[in-house]
């Protein structure tokens, strides 16, 4: 193997080995903190906002808002 590959390679390691963490018992409050969950009203809300803003048009569901222009 040539040497760059060998550097890329060592590397993705590393970046993978690093990206696992334990957590202490009082940080684990922060990771079950209800809007760090996905799928709460306000995530489901703010994926929609950004649905009507990206497709120009209000859902059936959404009731009329912004554009994406900034006319109403």
């Amino acid at each position: 193997m040539n040497r760059s590959r060998i550097v890329f390679i060592l590397s993705l390691i590393s970046i993978v080995l690093s990206s696992c963490t334990t957590l202490k018992p009082y940080e684990r409050i922060y990771v079950n903190d209800p809007d760090m969950q996905m799928g709460t009203s306000s995530a489901v809300s703010f994926e929609k906002y950004t649905q009507i803003i990206r497709e120009g048009s209000v859902t059936a569901d959404a009731k009329k808002g912004s554009g994406g222009c900034g006319c109403n």
